[in-house]
């Protein structure tokens, strides 16, 4: 049988054949000519119009009665289950995802690309052709578990209002390290999220953070230390910023914020801070024990966390920045920084003060308060000490 392709003229002019051959006068050696077939074809198709009629003139599938290598159904049932599941319950449901669910539930799921195919039959997929691929991305990663945390805020609705979550995570393994449902983004409660992570991870080497200013002073006007760079700094723990502007730097920290968008609007809006803490706690454990991670080859951050050495904060490699130490006032209440005498007054004689020195710039604090910010004059920083210039602090 011939496999040469039929043109829709030449079978239309088949079945106008069929239905008006008592009255054409056209011969079956003038059409199979005119048309460029066979004989065979010719009568081929004169029986399907006599038997099926037009629809007997439609191109036929030439798909195979049997697919040897086709998924099999069940298989392809469990595929699009596990999709609709993980949409449902507000996690990622990519053919990626779909698969490293499925094997890490011991399931032996087919090919991220077959995923792909099934999803995409089922109408699971939603084409995105300008999409960056993902072998262009080239990220910075800790070497080990607590070398770095990320840090962050993301505003999140509540039923009346607004909350910001503060949370930790970990560079090297990706895993949530703490969270806690704030008012607002400031130091206290930031403070409080890293004494929390502490606890249960101990302490990390570098905060890795953007310029907030509950987080750093670094650019507000006049520069200096917020107090909870400071603090930082007392325990022995570096800061990281990113350059202003450009937030990719705290990259798996902002996309984390989506995943966590996605997870919390398939679930009722927390009324209040309270609830909201619940859905965070129970967030973590899922996003760090089940949830399979793309970004870490598909294990999940726990036991990736857990299968390297810790890193550890070594105060002696902290930067000149992190320069701290304590001092005793003197009787008449005053100390000496390089090139300058800070007095405070008879009232501070004998108190016991911390500062921190960045180059030209002194940071004072007693008891974790603030005090002063003082510039140091470049210029006498080096001269002898009878010629430094005196700098009062009204605190």
């Amino acid at each position: 049988m011939s496999t040469k392709a039929v043109s829709v003229e030449a079978r239309l002019a088949i079945g106008a054949q069929v239905v008006l051959e008592e009255v054409s006068g056209a011969s079956v050696t003038q059409i199979c000519r005119e048309y460029g077939i066979s004989r065979d074809t010719y009568y081929r198709y004169r029986r399907r119009m006599l038997q099926e009629g037009v629809e007997g003139l439609v191109p036929r599938s030439t798909r195979p009665r049997n697919s040897p290598r086709a998924t099999p159904a069940d298989v392809v049932a469990v595929v699009v289950a596990k999709h609709d599941e993980l949409v449902e319950q507000g996690w990622d449901g990519g053919a990626q995802s779909v698969h490293d669910w499925l094997t890490s539930q011991g399931v032996q799921a087919p090919s991220a690309r077959t995923c792909h195919k099934i999803l995409r039959d089922h109408g699971r997929t939603t084409p995105t052709p300008s999409k960056r691929p993902k072998s262009s991305y080239r990220r910075f990663e800790a070497m080990h578990p607590n070398g770095v945390w990320q840090l962050d805020g993301h505003g999140v609705e509540l039923v009346e209002g607004s909350a910001v979550v503060l949370r930790f995570q970990d560079d090297h393994s990706r895993m949530l390290m703490g969270s806690l449902a704030a008012p607002s983004e400031n130091g206290q409660d930031t403070w409080t999220c890293l004494l929390q992570a502490m606890d249960r991870h101990g302490k990390p080497a570098f905060i890795q953070c953007d310029n907030g200013s509950a987080f750093t002073a670094r650019l507000t006007r006049g520069g200096g230390y917020s107090t909870f760079e400071s603090k930082l700094h007392r325990i022995g723990v570096g800061m990281i910023n990113s350059s202003p502007g450009h937030p990719q730097t705290n990259g798996k920290k902002e996309r984390e914020w989506r995943t966590l968008d996605q997870w919390l609007a398939a679930r009722p809006t927390a009324a209040d801070l309270p609830q909201l803490q619940q859905l965070l706690d129970a967030y973590d454990v899922l996003f760090n024990t089940q949830r399979p991670h793309q970004g870490i080859g598909g294990v999940t951050p726990a036991s990736r966390y857990a299968s390297s050495d810790k890193a550890v904060a070594d105060a002696s490699e902290l930067t000149q920045r992190q320069f701290i130490r304590e001092v005793t006032l003197s009787p008449a209440g005053y100390f000496d920084l390089p090139g300058a005498r800070v007095a405070l007054g008879v009232a501070w004689a004998r108190a016991k003060l911390q500062y921190l020195v960045d180059q030209d710039h002194a940071v004072l604090f007693h008891d974790n308060r603030l005090l002063a910010h003082i510039r140091l004059d470049p210029a006498k920083i080096e001269t002898p000490k009878g010629e430094r210039h005196y700098v009062r602090v009204t605190a």
